[in-house]
């Protein structure tokens, strides 16, 4: 996808060891999450013992803070809200609100959190309430009931609250009008109760049918309702979560359930998973590394140093900015980094970021801004003070750049070739680098003869296994492809383009992956224009008649069409 583009489609396909090639993916087109939002959630504070009262204080600390003036703007009620579904559900099947908790009911509070200038998110799993098929309640609206869409009554959904059986799977193919029937009229009651946000929980491959009839529900409720899924989902399935929702959860929970809300070894995982999902980021939809634990001081379970580089990666990432501290008892030196809108401006612009090096103790995480400019994250991961480097040419450009601190609002000078600072442990910076000559060396550009478009990596990923795709030119550093004559390679990106998994068949994904000599990594250029591996003999071919943006590259058997062609330099 291009850095430039404001993405609906993207081309990426992420493979592990023996996953199969996923659907081109669209963003859910419901109006929602066009930037990563921001906002609240009840579970790392609060966790089991949501209230009326709570949610409400929460909601008033957010606006007197002035978190709301700065763009918080979800507050989000999570699980232990309900009665117990095993026993108890409203009477079309869906769960009870726990009275005794909120005794004036979801939507006093919804209209409580919106009059404070807030949105109102809600918290459900998948699956129907076995109270609901053992009461056989009718579905809203329609003559059929809860056994009209169960049919297997020995295994069980995942609910984190009340446990194996409580919730039924239903299944969607037993009679397909009454269990959308079923899911339209849950939607329509938390539309009812002014709900800008869902999160469906537990969620994992086997409910992709959930989740799609869930969108279809929610777009159909006449709200336009924030679609968030959890937890740990696998990047395999990526391109469904992105076509159905407005974000996924990338890993497992944040909070250490320890003394403290989260610990650095909690946080510091994310470095290692975020690159993976890069690709998918866009408007409409973002991957979460889940909730932001600093607002508390050291209640958070991290140091001054870690709460500031859990902000940096999170904003340098275009990951949303959900808050699972206590709002009411806001620490100031906390604060003034929740507030720092050059740091949130980062995460706002939705370029999400990748490093140079993955796995390092140092590491350089950039992403190109689109107006010439790049954002630049130095982490030291390592358990004393170093140097982090940011060299230029791993951005895609030579000479000199200004450095802007983004956290001390300060202008450092220019620096020729890179840029090195001292980073404490666990420590952070956050910069903003306009090199002095524009793109400096990027120019060399691969452009399809069918569309005029060029080969274009999403969002700028290295991540290994990205399917390469053809995007509008833009002189961005993720269009910057080069011929190695003499290894017959080409280079984007530092990485070669690769036939997946050593395939020759006409099909076969052409990705990026570190260069290793292997026969699929190398490419003879003809004159007629077309590109043929040295290892299968096929063309280069980019999919589609017209070359939309997004449109994967593959092996093709050579036809002599345009989508064949190419011109380099």
């Amino acid at each position: 996808m291009s850095l430039l583009g404001a993405a609906a489609l993207l081309g990426s396909f992420l493979y592990g060891a023996d996953a199969a090639v996923a659907p081109a993916a669209h963003a859910e087109g419901n109006g929602a999450a066009i930037a990563p939002q921001s906002g609240w959630s009840s579970w790392s504070f609060i966790r089991k013992n949501p209230t009326e009262a709570n949610i409400e204080a929460q909601a008033a600390a957010m606006a007197s803070t002035g978190l709301v003036s700065h763009g918080f703007n979800y507050i989000n009620i999570d699980d232990f809200y309900i009665r117990d579904p095993r026993t108890t559900v409203d009477s079309y099947g869906r769960w009870a609100v726990d009275t005794g908790k909120f005794p004036h009911g979801m939507k006093a509070v919804g209209d409580y959190v919106h009059g404070k200038g807030e949105k109102f998110g809600m918290y459900l799993t998948p699956g129907i309430p076995v109270a609901a098929y053992n009461q056989n309640t009718p579905i809203a609206g329609t003559s059929y009931h809860a056994r009209d869409i169960v049919s297997d009554t020995t295994h069980y959904e995942k609910n984190y609250n009340f446990g194996d059986g409580s919730m039924y799977f239903i299944d969607y193919g037993k009679n397909p009008a009454a269990a959308q029937a079923f899911v339209n009229s849950w939607a329509d009651l938390l539309a009812s109760y002014g709900v800008d946000y869902l999160k469906m929980d537990g969620v994992g491959p086997d409910d992709t049918a959930d989740v799609q009839h869930w969108s279809q529900a929610l777009n159909q409720s006449g709200r336009t309702i924030h679609f968030q899924l959890s937890n740990s989902l696998d990047v395999k399935n990526a391109a469904v979560w992105k076509n159905n929702s407005n974000g996924w959860r990338i890993d497992g929970d944040v909070e250490c359930y320890c003394s403290t809300l989260t610990n650095w070894n909690n946080v510091s995982q994310r470095f290692n998973d975020l690159p993976a999902w890069v690709a998918y980021d866009s408007p409409g939809g973002w991957g979460d590394p889940d909730s932001i634990e600093v607002g508390n001081g050291s209640n958070d379970g991290l140091t001054a140093d870690e709460r500031r580089t859990q902000l940096t990666l999170w904003s340098i990432s275009a990951a949303p900015l959900i808050l699972g501290t206590d709002l009411t008892h806001m620490d100031s030196a906390d604060l003034s980094l929740l507030t720092n809108d050059e740091v949130l401006a980062v995460d706002r612009a939705g370029r999400p970021a990748h490093p140079v090096k993955q796995g390092a103790q140092q590491q350089t995480w950039w992403a190109y801004n689109g107006d010439g400019t790049y954002a630049v994250g130095l982490f030291n991961l390592g358990g004393s003070s170093a140097n982090v480097t940011a060299d230029w040419s791993d951005l895609g450009f030579t000479g000199s750049a200004t450095v802007h601190d983004d956290w001390s609002h300060s202008d450092l000078g220019s620096s020729a070739n890179s840029f090195t600072a001292s980073i404490p442990s666990h420590g952070s910076r956050l910069l903003k680098v306009t090199p002095a000559a524009g793109h400096g060396t990027i120019g060399a550009r691969m452009v399809s003869k069918l569309s005029g478009r060029c080969v274009d990596t999403p969002q700028g990923t290295t991540y290994n296994t990205t399917q390469l795709a053809v995007w509008d030119c833009n002189g961005g550093p993720n269009q910057n492809v080069t011929y190695n004559t003499s290894s017959k390679t080409l280079v984007l990106e530092g990485k070669c383009f690769d036939a997946y998994d050593n395939q020759t068949t006409a099909g076969t994904p052409v990705e990026m992956y570190d260069c290793n000599g292997g026969t699929n990594q190398q490419w003879n250029r003809n004159t007629n224009g077309t590109i043929t591996g040295v290892q299968s003999g096929l063309c280069l071919d980019v999919t589609g008649a017209t070359n939309p943006n997004g449109a994967g590259l593959e092996l093709w058997n050579c036809n002599g069409g345009d989508n064949q062609q190419w011109t380099l330099g």
